[in-house]
């Protein structure tokens, strides 16, 4: 029984995996499956959580990353481990959407919800976004290196990244925080445009300073990554109103920790 619960999840991840698999093995069918891939990802997104345009950013994040990086992977012995651990992680996506819209919705229709379940919810729709953002600035950096993109196309793709990604996260905030019943300052929850505007500018100045160093693409992920998660986390106790000293000094310890560990142990050879 609990296999039949989890069909509609299971289903969408399978065709994902056969989809990635085609696109990376098969160039003449290259194009057709990446069609196919992300169209099978943001129908599924449409259909778990009822029908709602939100989640299609998510899901169009996590499967872009997804094949940026499987490109910058190239025909190694990781390729097919890669490609088997998106697919998990598409099928985790999926499970988390469901589980925050749908207690979302009971809430708007004044059903009771619960509480362990939206927050299981949230934080899969979190960490798929940190994810995503991670996949997204190293598969792109990648490219950047090997193809030699121009710099601004390199840019303008971090932009994108991150600014849709605060949107997403702020919004989810916002709903998951309406319906816990948490009073939250109008004005600040209508501004977060600008604080997502304003984080884009900020990675996207970090990235331009990166692409002068020899750092390879999963350190400039990693730090972009480090960098994004403490910002996010402020904002959101900010956003919440329950911001305090304490949230801020952890965050900026979590931070400088992350940074260490990512500037000593990452490559600083462009391979």
């Amino acid at each position: 029984m609990k296999l039949l619960k989890y069909i509609k999840f299971i289903l969408p991840a399978l065709i994902f995996y056969i989809m990635m698999e085609f696109f990376f093995r098969s160039f003449g069918l290259s194009k057709s499956s990446l069609i196919t891939l992300f169209l099978i990802s943001i129908l599924s997104a449409f259909w778990i959580t009822k029908y709602r345009f939100l989640p299609i950013i998510l899901i169009l994040l996590f499967t872009t990353g997804s094949v940026l990086t499987l490109i910058t992977i190239g025909r190694n012995s990781f390729q097919q481990l890669y490609i088997e651990l998106v697919s998990i992680t598409f099928f985790f996506s999926l499970i988390g959407l469901h589980r925050f819209f749908i207690q979302q919705e009971n809430w708007m229709k004044r059903e009771n919800i619960k509480s362990k379940i939206l927050d299981s919810g949230f934080n899969l729709n979190q960490s798929i976004i940190l994810i995503s953002i991670f996949l997204i600035s190293s598969g792109t950096y990648g490219l950047y290196i090997d193809l030699d993109l121009p710099l601004w196309l390199l840019i303008i793709i971090i932009f994108v990244t991150i600014f849709s990604s605060t949107i997403y996260l702020t919004r989810i905030n916002f709903l998951k925080s309406k319906a816990e019943e948490i009073h939250l300052d109008t004005v600040k929850n209508k501004t977060f445009n600008f604080y997502s505007f304003l984080l884009s500018l900020i990675i996207v100045e970090l990235t331009w300073a990166l692409s002068f160093s020899p750092a390879n693409h999963l350190t400039v992920g990693a730090l972009i990554l480090s960098m994004y998660y403490p910002y996010w986390n402020i904002l959101k106790y900010y956003l919440r109103n329950k911001l305090t000293k304490k949230i801020v000094a952890s965050n900026i310890l979590f931070f400088l920790l992350f940074l260490s560990i990512t500037i000593i142990s990452g490559q600083w050879t462009i391979s």
